[in-house]
């Protein structure tokens, strides 16, 4: 089929978060992506346009659409178009959940769509079932924050707070509050109760000045003259060490 104007128009404009939030959908790009999404039963796909050489096999009950490469790549945010893309319902919000065993990652102002895509590709790999952003934190229904997950945003509840309200309603839940910084406790040697939550801020500014009074300190060793590390790389080593000290 040939795509018209108004539909190239619509689909292009789920770039975009305003019209992403007005029409509630999303985007996802490429057969890997594709493929883990119509695995998954927590997002429903509204409909699917992808070219010949696909390659995929695509379930009969979703809307198929095939289209010409050329289309494709009207329709694409991609520089180079991967064969396939998919409009996705995204569904009704969900509610934290304080009943889960394990910790609860909390993210402050993580503005880079990589960024939050790493940081939701290594929750998922250390079993993590979801992630609390603040309100200014990036859209994780962003493409560059889908395709960076790699298929882990399918297994990940993101859901948005106010994050100094949402480290009140922790303590009364009785989680520890923690915070990334540069000056704190050692977070190799830290003591991680089970109920424990770990906010992270950008890697610009940091945790906001409200939260930081709210949350104890701690801070990974440097042992070389690098000025500072990734925000998703320094999560995924102190979950790793709270993962590490949770089991022995």
């Amino acid at each position: 089929m040939s795509l018209s104007k108004n539909e190239i128009k619509f689909v292009r404009s789920m770039q975009q978060k305003k019209f992403r939030d007005s029409e509630g959908l999303f985007v996802v790009e490429g057969v890997k992506m594709v493929s883990e999404l119509i695995s998954q039963d927590q997002y429903k796909v509204k409909s699917l346009y992808f070219t010949e050489d696909c390659g995929l096999d695509i379930p009969k009950n979703i809307e198929a659409n095939s289209i010409s490469k050329s289309d494709l790549e009207r329709i694409s945010g991609f520089k180079q178009p991967n064969q396939i893309l998919a409009l996705v319902e995204m569904g009704s919000k969900v509610q934290a959940n304080f009943n889960e065993d394990g910790m609860i990652l909390c993210l402050d102002e993580v503005k880079d769509p990589g960024n939050l895509g790493t940081i939701i590709r290594t929750a998922d790999w250390f079993g993590m079932k979801q992630i609390i952003c603040s309100l200014n934190t990036v859209d994780h229904f962003n493409p560059k924050v889908i395709q960076a997950s790699m298929g882990s945003i399918f297994r990940i509840n993101i859901i948005y707070e106010d994050l100094f309200k949402l480290a009140g309603r922790l303590k009364d839940e009785g989680f520890a509050c923690l915070g990334a910084d540069l000056n704190g406790e050692n977070a190799f040697t830290y003591d991680y109760p089970v109920k424990t939550a770990l906010f992270m801020g950008s890697e610009s500014h940091g945790l906001s000045k409200e939260l930081g009074n709210m949350i104890t300190r701690i801070s990974i060793p440097k042992f070389g003259k690098a000025e500072s590390l990734n925000v998703g790389m320094a999560a995924g080593i102190i979950i790793a060490q709270y993962k590490r000290s949770s089991t022995l």
